[in-house]
């Protein structure tokens, strides 16, 4: 077997070879990477390229956004400006309307000035009231008769009494004020039971419930003064027709029964008028002076709970005693005609 001598020539030959299959592979490689890299670089560039068409229509899409935006907000504040000119408008033509009736009144309340001053210059001056020429009553008894009582006004009252030296009747009620009963009888005047509670649904609801009320008023009267009186008055007098809006019949009833259980009751036939709007001493005075002349006895209806009796009552008593007639109090005894009963 031929064994073939490899000389320095051939090593030469195939290290060549061998490093040009070295260089093709790491040129073909190379390529390879280059082109992949080249790719990711097209890739990159395009991607970029997308961002900044994005970016670019973001910002297309803000700048629309914002001049929408701009054309609202101008849009809304001409709007504004149109109403407040409208409202300025309305509020000029309001404005120029009140002005318009002002005047109109004005001419109005002058005319009516004018008017006034007309009727006053024209008018005939009123008549004025004064006090009652007294008649002669000599023979008369006069008895001041006070309902509704004690209030704040009682012991003035007594006061003046006293001073004119005169007494009356008190036809008394509850109240705050009882322990002025004491005060009435030590000066010697006349207690009388008018009722317990002043109402007349409750005192005229049925017979018991006016003697059940009239027990409770004589059980004060008794415990505050140690009287026990037999004199009373009917709220509302005898001759009341509210009481039929609570019981037919019922004053017939009582004006017989009280003077069977022994009381004497009494009414009037003669009154100041203090319950039904005379507030002043002259219409007291004159309603006073209105007294039945056939009668002999006069009894005068008025109220210790009004302040102007309280202050008519010293010209009251001046007028009777200037007719010459004689003061008394209601007792058990006394002759009196009441009123007709209605009910």
């Amino acid at each position: 077997m031929d064994i073939k001598v490899i000389t320095k020539s051939d090593i030469v030959k195939y290290v060549a070879v061998i490093l040009a299959m070295v260089l093709l592979v790491s040129t073909v490689v190379l390529g390879v990477r280059n082109k992949n890299k080249s790719k990711e670089i097209d890739e990159l560039n395009s991607q970029l390229a997308s961002g900044e068409l994005l970016l670019s229509e973001n910002q297309s899409e803000k700048e629309l956004f914002d001049e929408e935006k701009s054309s609202l907000e101008q849009s809304y504040k001409d709007k504004l400006n149109e109403q407040e000119e409208n409202h300025e408008s309305v509020l000029d033509e309001l404005n120029s309307k009140i002005d318009d009736l002002n005047k109109q009144i004005a001419l109005k309340n002058k005319d009516k000035d004018k008017d006034k001053e007309k009727e006053t210059t024209t008018k005939k001056p009123q008549t004025q009231l004064v006090m009652p020429t007294p008649i002669s009553s000599i023979g008369k008894t006069v008895y001041l008769t006070f309902d509704d009582g004690p209030s704040q006004y009682t012991s003035e009252i007594l006061d003046i009494l006293d001073n004119y030296g005169v007494k009356a009747t008190f036809f008394v009620v509850n109240g705050k004020y009882n322990h002025i009963m004491k005060d009435i009888v030590d000066r010697g005047h006349q207690i009388g039971l008018h009722c317990y509670k002043h109402v007349y649904s409750e005192v005229y609801e049925s017979d018991e419930a006016y003697f059940k009320d009239l027990e409770k008023i004589s059980n004060v009267v008794k415990n505050q003064t140690g009287v026990d009186t037999k004199i009373i008055r009917f709220p509302g007098g005898g001759s009341n027709t509210i009481s039929k809006k609570y019981s037919k019949g019922i004053m017939t009833r009582l004006t017989k029964s009280v003077v069977e259980k022994g009381y004497s009751y009494f009414d009037w036939n003669c009154s100041n008028g203090d319950a039904d709007g005379a507030n002043t001493v002259v219409k007291q005075v004159i309603n006073c002076s209105q007294f039945p002349r056939n009668e002999k006895k006069i009894v005068v209806l008025m109220h210790d709970n009004k302040e102007i009796t309280m202050k008519s009552l010293p010209k009251i008593i001046e007028y009777y005693q200037a007719c010459g007639m004689e003061f008394g109090v209601l007792t058990e005894s006394t002759e009196f005609t009441n009123h007709r009963v209605f009910n």
